[in-house]
């Protein structure tokens, strides 16, 4: 039964077909946000490198997203999903178990993590336009704001546990254990995978260059003046504030707080309790007006706790602003992708979703590079605050000169 059977049904989780997504997505996640934790862990315990090695390898784990996703929004848009979606996760859960084989065989070394880190990314980056354009063709137009929120809510919750559990079975069972976890996570998901039911595409297309086919969904974004601005601002977080908190800050726990770089993994969860909460709060409240305003409001709360993380030197207080941070957090990922694909027609879903997975996850590695190496120069703590007061600039001179922006809906 699809989402357009279902439109009466407020509750997304009532269509079987979102259910089942849905549940795959939390271990799809889980290892998704603990895989970056995981490999920065290694690098900066196990193999003892610096912050600099650190975000080369998150630049790896995520430079294939910008590779490979605009190819794979064209296979979402035709291609069975169901086969993509099952393919890529076991490719990932693969390579977890490869990775582990060679810690256990104390053969791990940084070019071992670099590869690693590619495959992983590239089986992630095929796989995620998919999930994304999936969402509003399993559901009714007005659940798609709640069935993003209760995907969020997967999402954060495995921000809240990828990284704990990660490091209480890397604590108990060692670096080795905590890939062959997320190897098993990879390959229980797909349980849910192997149940789902997805409606076929709505139209055939002519099959055309993939260079044709990416087109049609920029000019669909560049002709709409505001999807255009929500992109902008998603460019913006994916260079700056994304990658000086997921990335960064682990760093500067070590380097700058004097913590274990495992420590790290409580203010990710913290932050993913605040997320989760303003994500749960969206689900119930349902439709609102001006979500365009909100969504840029919260980044500029988001902004501002990561330029306060940047100055504290403590850290109880860096897992205080990380809740905070969430919960800002909460509402600008849940606004901005609604906002997008509300205003993008069904046909186009795929490619769209690959520029915006490609925006929001390509880009992101470019800016854990660039931090990576700025931290190492002047500290942790500045870079941090230098990416915090980019985002601020760009997010509150947007706000005041466009103000159907923040009266969008």
């Amino acid at each position: 039964m699809t989402g357009t059977e279902n439109e009466h049904t407020a509750n997304a989780l009532t269509v079987r077909p979102f259910r089942l997504l849905w549940l795959n997505n939390i271990p799809f996640f889980l290892v998704v946000n603990a895989q970056r934790f995981a490999f920065g862990w290694i690098v900066l315990d196990l193999l003892l490198r610096d912050e600099g090695a650190q975000g080369l390898v998150a630049f790896t784990l995520g430079i294939p997203t910008a590779l490979v996703v605009l190819q794979a929004g064209v296979w979402a848009d035709r291609h069975d999903r169901r086969r993509l979606l099952i393919g890529t996760q076991l490719a990932s859960a693969a390579v977890m178990a490869g990775t582990a084989l060679l810690i256990r065989s104390d053969h791990i070394e940084m070019g071992w993590v670099i590869i690693a880190t590619l495959l992983a990314g590239t089986a992630s980056a095929v796989g995620q336009p998919v999930r994304s354009a999936l969402v509003p063709a399993l559901v009714g137009r007005d659940q798609l704001f709640g069935a993003i929120a209760l995907n969020a809510i997967a999402m954060t919750l495995s921000l809240i546990l990828g990284p704990v559990l990660v490091k209480v079975v890397g604590d108990r069972f060692g670096f080795e254990g905590a890939f062959w976890f997320q190897a098993g996570l990879l390959v229980f998901g797909t349980v849910f995978l192997l149940l789902l039911e997805v409606p076929t595409h709505e139209e055939e297309r002519d099959r055309r260059s993939v260079v044709a086919e990416v087109r049609d969904a920029v000019h669909h974004i560049l002709d709409d003046s505001q999807l255009k601005t929500l992109f902008g601002l998603l460019l913006t977080s994916s260079l700056t504030v994304n990658p000086a908190v997921m990335v960064t800050l682990q760093a500067h726990v070590k380097s700058e707080l004097g913590r274990d770089a495992g420590d790290a993994a409580v203010p990710f969860a913290v932050m993913g309790i605040g997320i989760a909460i303003s994500s749960l709060f969206l689900m119930r409240k349902g439709d609102m007006a001006n979500k365009g305003a909100v969504f840029q409001r919260a980044m500029m709360v988001g902004g501002t706790m990561t330029l306060l993380i940047g100055f504290a030197n403590s850290f109880a207080v860096v897992v205080g602003l990380s809740l905070v941070m969430g919960l800002a957090g909460g509402f600008f990922i849940n606004m901005n992708q609604g906002l997008i694909q509300a205003r993008t027609p069904q046909p186009l879903m795929g490619r769209v979703m690959a520029v915006y997975t490609l925006v929001a996850q390509g880009l992101f590695p470019i800016g854990a590079l660039i931090l990576g190496l700025l931290a190492t120069a002047i500290g942790t703590g500045t870079a941090i605050s230098l990416a915090a007061t980019s985002s601020l600039g760009i997010v509150i001179t947007t706000y005041v000169r466009n103000a159907e922006l923040r009266r969008l809906a």
